[in-house]
């Protein structure tokens, strides 16, 4: 039985009833490892498939079930009804995070209590709900901003879909994989179908297998991130998203060492405006770095270090290493998943400039809104096709008019709005080939946490090599006692502050 004092409240960080916490706060190991367990056993077991796959892959007449997939954060919640329980509900990640006391939490426990339920965990999607002014979803970008520094009503707007049933009253349920149907039943009468509600079950139908690309085109252009399509009478699930395929021009590199050779790291691409109207006008679009083979990183940064130009403003990777710019002259065609529009109510925004042939230098212009398209990487270039006639259009990516332009510059009050946020300290530590970051930022408009703490530990030889915590605090005193914490745990003896 799992003990009722499973959270440790003291990791929490509370806003009235809403409590979060960033680290480890569950402190129960079972539980956790029941997660951890549905998690490598069945969520990441479900196979990606591309949608030109689907007409070939799914043929016959055999019924599957056809999952919208929602655009959020996965996570688990526990319920417990027994009234001395010291907290009834709270989701949880299966490295720890922890969310408590919001709306749909709350209309979750009073479902499971109508439905009898002593105890369950349910595998769910924290998403955000839409409403008739949003012209596109909101991604998990903006779920986690609202967790971290959301008003009372944006915490009211967060939604619980639930996905699975982990446990039920004892029973285990992640046998019945086998028999999803069952499953999907007892869900929806336990939850509900609601989409409306601020909790529901999973919307979804039940089509031959050579109907799931009629219903995948129908849900994407109805603006759905994707589907999950299952089969009902074994375990066996695919995850399907968009593909897009766009041709961008290289204008900048990173460079740095890999699996013991030097080569380029990643690509900074950007996108072309209609050159009769505006003659160089350029939008920044991907950065590029996952796709690049090694015969490839080595070969580039041959070819793109003759081109180098000076750059219009200083830029570097997540990892502090700068980028080069480079003249204009190479296109790459870049492979990803989505265009994401916005964060919730704010549209993304990229650098937009201006290469002057004449002078062979670029005029840095602003910010302007433009998609980010996400698990971009790199296909190959494009030796076939150049930007001056088309070859890296803007319109690849829908109908966007060049920002209107005020003495030279770009129309966009996003520009100022960077300097709201401050850096308050920046330290690096490296050990051989690892490297840790201590990221500490001041954003007077984060609510009331405003304080802002990234740890970065990059190894380029484990299997993940990029892991990113997050911590925040509400006063400058929290935010320095949390920095030397995170200083002291996570650097032992050999590290170097570079």
């Amino acid at each position: 039985m799992i003990e009722h004092n499973i959270i440790d409240h003291a990791k929490l960080q509370m806003r009235g009833r809403y409590g979060i916490a960033t680290g480890s706060a569950v402190s129960d190991q079972v539980l956790l490892g029941v997660a951890l367990d549905f998690d490598n056993q069945v969520m990441r077991k479900m196979q990606n498939l591309s949608p030109s796959d689907l007409a070939a892959r799914l043929t016959g007449d055999s019924s599957v079930l056809v999952a919208t997939k929602v655009d959020g954060e996965g996570t688990y919640v526990y319920y417990d009804a027994d009234p001395n329980a010291l907290d009834p509900a709270f989701a949880f990640s299966a490295g720890g995070r922890v969310r408590l006391g919001f709306p749909a939490l709350d209309a979750l426990c009073i479902k499971l209590k109508a439905a009898g339920v002593q105890k369950a965990l349910l595998r769910c999607e924290l998403c955000l709900a839409l409403d008739a002014t949003q012209t596109a979803r909101a991604g998990v970008a903006e779920v986690i901003r609202i967790s971290f520094s959301g008003t009372e009503a944006e915490l009211a707007n967060l939604k619980l879909v639930a996905l699975d049933l982990v446990m039920l009253d004892g029973k285990d349920m992640r046998a019945n994989q086998n028999d999803f149907a069952q499953t999907l039943s007892l869900l929806q009468k336990l939850v509900g179908t609601d989409q409306s509600a601020p909790v529901h079950c999973m919307a979804s139908e039940i089509v031959p297998e050579k109907d799931v690309k009629a219903v995948f085109d129908r849900l994407i252009a109805q603006g759905h991130e994707g589907i999950v399509v299952r089969r009902l009478n074994r375990a066996e699930a695919w995850k399907v998203k968009p593909h897009r395929s766009i041709d961008a021009v290289i204008i900048g590199y990173v460079e740095g060492a890999f699996e013991e050779q030097y080569g380029v790291t990643s690509l900074l691409t950007a996108l072309c405006y209609p050159v009769e109207t505006n003659a160089g006008l350029m939008q920044t679009f991907a950065r590029v770095g996952s796709g690049l083979s090694d015969a490839d990183r080595v070969a580039l940064l041959e070819r793109l270090r003759v081109l180098k130009v000076a750059g219009p403003i200083p830029m570097t990777d997540s990892s502090g290493r700068a980028v080069h710019f480079i003249r204009p002259e190479l296109i790459a065609e870049i492979h990803g998943e989505d265009l994401i529009v916005s964060d919730g109510a704010k549209q993304l925004q990229t650098q937009l400039v201006r290469w002057d042939k004449a002078n062979q230098s670029y005029q840095f212009l602003g910010l302007s809104a433009c998609p980010r398209l996400s698990f971009a990487r790199f296909s190959k270039l494009r030796e076939d096709k150049n930007w001056t006639d088309g070859g890296a259009r803007i319109a690849q990516i829908g109908a966007f008019a060049a920002p209107a332009l005020t003495g030279g510059k770009a129309e966009v009050g996003a520009v100022g709005k960077a300097a709201e946020t401050k850096i308050l300290r920046r330290e690096v530590y490296l050990k051989g080939e690892m490297l840790r970051k201590l990221l500490v930022v001041h954003k007077p408009s984060a609510g009331e946490f405003p304080y802002l703490l990234y740890w970065t530990d990059f190894s380029a030889k484990r299997a993940e090599p990029l892991k990113v915590s997050i911590e925040i605090a509400a006063d400058a005193a929290r935010a320095e006692q949390l920095a030397e914490r995170m200083l002291v745990e996570n650097l032992a003896k050999g590290w170097v502050r570079v």
